[in-house]
């Protein structure tokens, strides 16, 4: 298929949260694939054993381990996208309200920790938790006045308005499916695998946290996602900060 040739294209992303060490085990399946994908950071909790997380989704013994700062900087998102989380995970609305100061040292103390440890100059990121009720217009403008960030995913939503969308607006981008509901991925993949984009671009993106697939034991599965996007010609597979560069000029920030 010429995709230069066509007007309107299908477009598929992920992203994975936290720097967690599965975050390892997740690489070699995208390598193997030629993948992209954006891993959003928390440089405020490098190192953080958030041992709490096994009791939440009730799998004992569960992983949730954070790459520390040296094992970063030997390069392990070498080749890969990786943008801001904030500092310490909080939920910027909830937490710190209208306080200014509070969200931009969050954001952007964040992306320039990045810079030094990747090298990587972050323009997006994922607000923790992901809810809408973790962010507000006062906490969207405070970030794009203060900070490099343009973009921002939140977690899937029923407000979601049509699968495969394009985001009415980068800082408030609905992903399409969890990985962690496997069985919602692979509906979609099928879906979007067979859909022509005939009048308009599509964009099938997926996020979660690499324990995630330890927790469901979906390695397999993943990894079965991974190939069907990356073998099919007919999809574009970009990171989040490369489909932003592509209609930063068609879609705005906010």
């Amino acid at each position: 298929m010429n995709l230069e040739n066509r007007k309107f294209h299908k477009y598929f992303t992920l992203s994975f949260d936290d720097g967690v060490t599965q975050d390892l085990r997740l690489i070699g399946i995208l390598k193997k694939f030629g993948m992209p994908c954006t891993f959003n950071l928390n440089t405020g909790l490098l190192g953080a054993n958030w041992t709490w997380v096994a009791d939440m989704v009730g799998k004992p013994g569960l992983s949730h381990l954070r790459f520390t700062e040296e094992q970063i900087r030997t390069g392990i998102y070498n080749g890969f996208d990786v943008e801001v989380h904030t500092l310490n995970h909080p939920s910027l609305a909830g937490n710190y309200g209208d306080n200014a100061n509070a969200i931009i040292a969050e954001v952007g103390d964040d992306a320039k920790n990045i810079t030094a440890l990747t090298g990587i100059e972050p323009v997006g990121m994922a607000y923790p938790g992901g809810r809408e009720c973790d962010t507000s217009p006062f906490v969207i403008k405070t970030i794009v006045e203060n900070t490099p960030v343009r973009f921002a995913r939140l977690a899937v939503s029923q407000e979601h308005p049509e699968e495969f969308a394009l985001p009415e607006q980068f800082m408030k981008w609905y992903p399409s499916a969890a990985v962690f509901d496997m069985e919602k991925c692979r509906a979609l993949a099928s879906e979007f695998i067979a859909a022509e984009p005939k009048d308009r671009d599509m964009l099938f993106y997926v996020w979660g946290h690499a324990y995630d697939l330890d927790c469901k034991d979906i390695w397999e599965d993943f990894e079965e996602l991974v190939r069907l996007m990356a073998e099919d010609p007919g999809i574009i597979c970009v990171s989040n900060a490369e489909f932003y560069g592509l209609f930063k000029d068609r879609i705005p920030s906010a």
